[in-house]
């Protein structure tokens, strides 16, 4: 509640509006499709017109369009399918089948995470994108890691890209045709990052590359505020950006908009105890508010029923 997102959409349409940047030489990358669509809408009340906010997206969302667009130079068509996580069941479903095998949501369950395991990294990417048959390799030699062969192999015959390939994908594109990098760099005037707190490795890297020519990168995010430390967010990118882009300017927002007094108080006696984070006190003019109160239900049943009752 600190105008965070604020401070990012109204840079954005100053540098439109104030410095005549076309939006398509601007990327602005948000986590979810819900805030990208959110973003995209208040930029269009400041910006006016139909011009193409296609720049404003996830990151997923930006990865889809550099490969419809370059995908090509790693011998896959641009009209590649994008598999969701219903595909990915349907590809295992047809594997199982095949392999005279039952399975059920659990199983589901632990391949997925083991393909999501296995693409962590950009190994398996080699094997997709080379011509001709894929040898096995990576996955093992155990059931599990024959039927994550299978599926590597079933993706690569109907072009077929998950989530963690998109990223890895790019990855690859822009580390083996230096040209395709620099392309997309020169596109990119001025990059801008949302909830940076939520950053994984990947994303950190990806942005770090684009904005190496330019420079002009900007961030809002509050490490106190990462929740998603259990998929790879890692709140050191935003606490030593410093460390990362020297020249960088850090501004704090410390005045809260949002909450009560009371909400703040709490909010800051406790987060104070957390050992990785930039050091900071929130404060608010909002008129004060209700106590506190602290309640700790047995199990999620018990608070919700608490909850209902006050």
């Amino acid at each position: 509640g600190s105008g965070k997102t604020k401070a990012l959409t109204h840079r954005y349409g100053f540098i439109v509006n104030a410095l005549g940047i076309e939006p398509s030489n601007m990327l602005c990358v948000t986590f979810t499709n819900k805030a990208a669509h959110e973003m995209r809408r208040r930029f269009k009340q400041l910006i006016g017109g139909e011009q193409d906010t296609g720049f404003i997206t996830t990151y997923h969302g930006f990865c889809v369009r550099v490969l419809r667009e370059d995908i090509h130079r790693l011998f896959y068509p641009k009209n590649f399918v994008i598999l969701d996580v219903e595909d990915q069941k349907t590809i295992l479903r047809e594997i199982f089948e095949d392999l005279g095998l039952k399975m059920n949501d659990k199983t589901f369950k632990r391949l997925l995470d083991k393909i999501g395991i296995l693409k962590g990294n950009t190994h398996y990417v080699q094997q997709m994108i080379q011509r001709g048959e894929m040898p096995a390799e990576e996955a093992g030699d155990d059931l599990d890691g024959r039927i994550i062969q299978m599926y590597l192999k079933t993706q690569k015959r109907v072009f077929g890209l998950d989530f963690g390939d998109l990223i890895n994908f790019t990855f690859v594109l822009f580390s083996q045709y230096p040209k395709v990098l620099e392309k997309w760099q020169d596109r990119l005037f001025y990059i801008q990052v949302d909830e940076f707190q939520d950053s994984n490795a990947k994303q950190f890297e990806l942005v770090r590359m684009l904005a190496e020519k330019h420079g002009n990168l900007f961030v809002v995010g509050d490490p106190d505020q990462t929740i998603y430390e259990w998929r790879g967010a890692d709140p050191k990118y935003i606490v030593d950006f410093e460390e990362y882009f020297p020249s960088a300017e850090t501004i704090f927002l410390n005045r809260n908009y949002r909450s009560s007094p009371e909400i703040l108080s709490a909010g800051n006696s406790l987060i104070k105890h957390n050992y990785f984070r930039v050091d900071k006190e929130m404060v608010t003019d909002n008129a004060g508010g209700l106590k506190v109160i602290h309640y700790h239900g047995k199990d999620e049943q018990e608070e919700a029923a608490w909850v209902v009752d006050k």
